[in-house]
């Protein structure tokens, strides 16, 4: 990782750090210990991807940072690592008995750390013909499923959740050529988030 993107990471994480640092976001415990920790598998981070996440704006922000890997047999290339800042915002929550159902959206904001991946151009490509494709943006959409835990114990809720996003490229293809359709564009992802 180069000094430039080094920079760019740590200032975003700086940047969440002083926003969740408002005096508006009180919380019971340091503002450095996770919220949660999560688990994902596919969605355009990774096969399987891990990390931790806070919860801000009274739970309507949920930012995380994970790392994601997905092995040289599927990927059929190199192996890819990738760390993604992840966004998540429910857009309202229903209760059902014991189970609060949300609607979510967010959008994610990944760099490929490996060789599959290039910031600047290599030689070898005719200049302009390809587009640096280290970072991707990611838009989504899904559902998930709170249950509540009882407040003694270690984990003190978990999360299940789906989601159908698509990659910043892909929407841009689908609105330039005419032969991606919609329905090529998106892939899905399951997930759980532990509550600490």
């Amino acid at each position: 990782m180069n000094k430039r993107n080094t920079f760019t990471l740590f200032a975003i994480l700086v940047f969440t750090n002083v926003f969740a640092n408002d005096t508006t976001l009180i919380k019971k415990k340091c503002c450095y210990v996770p919220d949660y920790a999560k688990v994902q598998f596919a969605g355009n981070i990774g096969l399987l991807s891990v990390g931790f996440g806070y919860q801000f704006l009274n739970n309507y922000l949920y930012s995380e940072l994970l790392y994601g890997y997905v092995p040289a047999s599927v990927s059929k290339a190199e192996v890819i690592h990738t760390i993604t800042i992840k966004n998540t915002f429910p857009i309202l929550n229903k209760e059902f008995k014991t189970i609060t159902l949300s609607p979510i959206t967010g959008f994610t904001a990944s760099f490929e750390t490996g060789n599959n991946s290039f910031l600047k151009l290599p030689d070898k490509y005719p200049s302009g013909y390809y587009g640096t494709n280290a970072f991707h943006f990611t838009l989504l959409i899904g559902a998930k499923a709170h249950k509540a835990l009882i407040k003694n114990s270690t984990i003190k809720g978990v999360d299940l959740y789906f989601e159908l996003g698509s990659v910043d490229t892909y929407l841009w293809y689908a609105i330039l050529e005419k032969e991606v359709k919609i329905n090529q564009i998106f892939s899905s992802a399951i997930g759980i988030n532990l509550y600490f």
